[in-house]
């Protein structure tokens, strides 16, 4: 895929789940069907999905493309920006971790461990109220 830089301060007025993994953690990947099918649902409505990983290098994660489908941007960095980026959000010293950053671009949830529907129906509903809610989305239908 073609690189790109992300700003957040760029994102301001969306709603950004960052999420840090690496293709090497188990949970990480099984995350992605459920990650794939926010972005896809709300991503037209301002919500954008950044998966972070703290190890892979660019081969890596186009490597890692090829066997899995990925429908969100998959972004990487050199460790010491990856370290900076983790200590921002207050250090992350277990993958997966993800983070919600709200419409005004402050965080408004932490979520530690994988996200997981099938295993916690209740954590999906929380993240999808506190998408819709931060999109006014409320009510609308959203297919």
């Amino acid at each position: 895929a073609n690189d790109s830089l992300y700003t957040l301060s760029d994102l301001i007025g969306k709603v950004v789940l960052i999420n840090f993994w690496a293709t090497w953690c188990g949970p990480c990947r099984m995350e992605i069907p459920e990650f794939n099918e926010l972005y896809n649902k709300y991503h037209d409505h301002g919500f954008e999905l950044l998966s972070i990983s703290i190890t892979d290098t660019k081969k890596q994660l186009n490597d890692f493309l090829k066997v899995y489908n990925v429908d969100y941007p998959l972004l990487y960095g050199e460790a010491k920006n990856i370290d900076k980026i983790t200590r921002d959000f207050g250090g992350v010293y277990a993958v997966p971790m993800s983070f919600i950053i709200g419409t005004e671009g402050s965080i408004i949830k932490k979520i530690p461990g994988a996200i997981l529907g099938q295993y916690n129906p209740v954590l999906i509903q929380d993240i999808v109220y506190t998408i819709e809610k931060q999109l006014n989305l409320f009510g609308k239908d959203i297919k």
